[in-house]
């Protein structure tokens, strides 16, 4: 049974998990926002310093939006990835029933 969905010869190696970790850091600027826990540890942030200090994290986000974008089958829909499922699992159904038809040929013959 041919299917219309094109084998993974080539698994795509994902980005390091630190290319998508950019709450901590988002964390930490938003804490220095805030004046009471900012003061306790000497770390205060103006507001009009908040623009130029959220750049990295920024930029982290912008490259992880890169690094998902890079990744294989991302332009897919729900429905057409369904649709795979159904496929695939129909196919086990299939190979599941040949493999006791088989079993059953071995039993009856030995």
């Amino acid at each position: 049974m041919p299917s219309s969905t094109s084998p993974r010869a080539n698994p795509t190696t994902l980005p390091p998990a630190d290319t998508f970790d950019f709450i901590p850091p988002l964390h930490t600027l938003l804490s220095r926002l805030l004046v009471s826990q900012a003061e306790s540890a000497g770390t205060t942030l103006s507001p009009k310093d908040l623009a130029t200090e959220a750049a990295a994290i920024k930029i982290k986000i912008q490259k992880a939006r890169a690094a998902v974008q890079v990744l294989p089958d991302v332009d897919r829909s729900v429905a057409e990835q369904q649709g795979e499922i159904e496929e695939l699992e129909e196919r086990i159904r299939e190979q599941k029933r040949v493999l006791r038809e088989v079993a059953d040929a071995g039993r009856k013959s030995g």
